[in-house]
């Protein structure tokens, strides 16, 4: 885990850090105000990826992948075209599949709460299934649904910095033969997989759109505005691609990392139990629209995304030029990382390394005022997970809406509690984390118990009220 090395670091040498590899210059930012001056106000040099041999050359050799192509004519005009299906409009249009798929997750946690840990997992990947092509994910065992999860860690697995020898520091690498180099063997299974996947999805979603009663989806905006946008086949595979691996692994994360928190804060997850409660009732679970009005929860998911963000270390971006900044001169080509993890835990915060949601609550970036004071906190994000500057995450919006609405229907629906009462829920992300570039929580003991038997038929009704709707998706 890199991501801690360089927190350990900057507590030691300063919040900006050069390194070098090499040849190859890196520079780690520590703090939000020089990934707000860099990335942000200076975005047009900084939006570049570095340039590897694994993703450049083995896995995408197109230069078509959303998260590592090169800035330029090619990725602008693939992000364009996938901004305009990510507009507040379009994103709040998706508030029925994901209220439809969350009760069908309430009911599986009912019903087989054993399996918690795929049922949480196969809710995100089930919304980007629907949302992107048309299609259901009915269980984690579907092979859409596994096939999606497969790829996804291998690829963040694979890409993260230090998995696979200093192949782009030490290029003499690339000559090894296979046998001295399964990195190589892993990148190219994955290229065939990730191809595989992919195109099997978006071939099924076009016959799926022959049906006359077909929903509307992604997939057929994107065929659709072809003419208009002038994006190619293979370019709308890879944005639909981009679609599922960010709104897959991201949003399932953060969930997992939200009933961690309550598992081992009993007394924050009672106080927003009882919010919820106030709010919603008894005779209905919690609605998209109730979350709008549950600050304490608000506060819990602005907390979580900082305590545990979902890239930790950030996805690295390159300088496209020689630049000058605090009297340091980065030289083109030179690697930088926003890391995440310290920029949420410098002295700003309050105990950082504790999970206090009371710290967002009246104040929107969750720092202690006697801390900023006077500080222009104008170019300030609430927090750094969804990344900066022109390669900015661009669902935010519909994250934050599974997210809320998902953390509401677990509280109102169940008590989470640790396996034994005697034994703390282990928090430490050294222990409890799957490392990659993106971090995932390994499973956990928490029981999920739900608070009522009437809660539990209210959530068996609510799934089949949906039933119709769900049904217009292709199983």
């Amino acid at each position: 885990m890199s991501f801690l090395k360089f927190h350990e670091w900057g507590a030691k040498y300063g919040d900006i850090i050069g390194l070098k590899i090499g040849q190859q210059n890196v520079v780690v930012l520590n703090h939000y105000k020089h990934v707000a001056e860099l990335f942000d106000k200076r975005g047009a040099n900084y939006a570049d990826r570095p340039r590897t041999h694994i993703t450049h050359d083995i896995l995408f050799p197109e230069g078509l992948h959303l998260l590592f192509a090169d800035y330029g004519p090619t990725w602008r005009f693939m992000r364009k075209a996938m901004m305009r299906l990510l507009n507040t409009k379009v994103v709040d249009t998706l508030l029925p599949i994901q209220t439809a798929e969350s009760l069908v997750t309430m009911q599986a946690l009912v019903r087989d709460p054993e399996e918690w840990y795929n049922h949480i997992q196969r809710y995100s990947t089930a919304v980007i299934l629907a949302s992107v092509f048309g299609l259901r994910g009915t269980s984690f065992d579907s092979p859409r649904v596994k096939d999606l999860y497969a790829t996804v860690h291998e690829l963040t697995n694979l890409t993260e910095m230090g998995s696979t020898p200093p192949i782009d520091i030490f290029p003499f690498l690339k000559l090894l033969p296979d046998f001295m180099s399964p990195w190589r063997t892993r990148a190219q299974n994955l290229r065939i997989e990730y191809r595989r996947v992919y195109n099997s999805l978006v071939d099924e979603g076009k016959e799926n759109l022959q049906r006359e009663d077909a929903p509307d989806c992604f997939l057929k905006r994107l065929l659709d505005d072809a003419p208009e946008t002038g994006l190619s086949a293979e370019q709308i595979t890879y944005v639909c691609g981009a679609f599922m691996e960010g709104g897959s692994d991201t949003t399932a994360s953060a969930m997992l990392s939200f009933i961690l928190a309550m598992a081992a804060h009993p007394h924050i997850q009672r106080k927003a139990q009882r919010e919820v409660d106030s709010k919603c009732g008894l005779d209905k679970s919690p609605t998209a629209e109730d979350g709008m009005d549950l600050p304490y929860l608000r506060a819990i998911h602005d907390e979580t995304l900082r305590w545990r963000p979902v890239a930790p270390g950030g996805i690295p971006h390159a300088a496209a030029q020689d630049d000058w900044y605090n009297g340091y001169f980065i030289p083109k080509g030179t690697i930088l990382f926003a890391n995440t993890w310290s920029i949420h835990r410098t002295d700003e915060f309050r105990d950082p390394d504790s999970f206090i949601p009371e710290r967002f609550v009246d104040n929107t970036f969750g720092t202690e005022p006697s801390k900023v004071q006077g500080d222009d906190q104008s170019q300030r994000r609430v927090n750094y997970t969804f990344g900066a500057g022109r390669r900015v995450c661009s669902g935010m919006r519909m994250a934050a809406n599974s997210l809320i609405l998902n953390m509401a229907k677990v509280l109102w629906t169940f008590d989470l509690v640790p396996e034994n009462k005697e034994k703390p829920i282990n928090t430490d992300v050294t222990e409890c984390y799957k490392s990659g570039i993106l971090v995932f929580p390994k499973k956990f003991p928490v029981k999920f118990v739900p608070r009522s038997d009437a809660r539990a038929m209210v959530i068996e009704r609510e799934v089949q009220d949906v039933q119709p709707f769900l049904s217009n998706f292709k199983q």
